[in-house]
């Protein structure tokens, strides 16, 4: 009767172990998760204010200079709409930098205001 009471009490033992170090692994991986997510919310942080105001403002005047070369003085050798892809490909650019940042923290709501 030893010997069953005995293997009972060590099946009792391995069962918290096993739930221990899942827990350990799984507190490890939520930590390694939070560095890796705090170090790239520093990075683009960082760059944000620099592609602002380099793609910003270059959307705004290639969109400016499209419409007066392209439609105003109508220029047959300006490309009018390769200009206004350009424009509106930079504007994207930094929505879509936007939206990387916000998979990696939430922005708050005036923002871009």
């Amino acid at each position: 009767m030893d010997k069953p009471e005995f293997q009972r009490s060590r099946r009792y033992l391995e069962a918290p172990r096993r739930s221990i170090g899942l827990r350990l692994l799984g507190t490890s991986l939520f930590v390694f998760w939070q560095v890796v997510r705090l170090t790239c919310c520093a990075l683009l942080i960082l760059m944000e204010p620099l592609l602002r105001a380099t793609l910003v403002p270059i959307a705004f005047l290639s969109f400016v200079v499209t419409l007066i070369f392209g439609f105003l003085i109508g220029d047959p050798r300006f490309p009018r709409w390769g200009m206004l892809a350009f424009s509106v490909g930079t504007l994207m650019l930094y929505w879509l930098f936007l939206g990387l940042m916000s998979l990696f923290m939430t922005l708050p709501p005036a923002h871009d205001r």
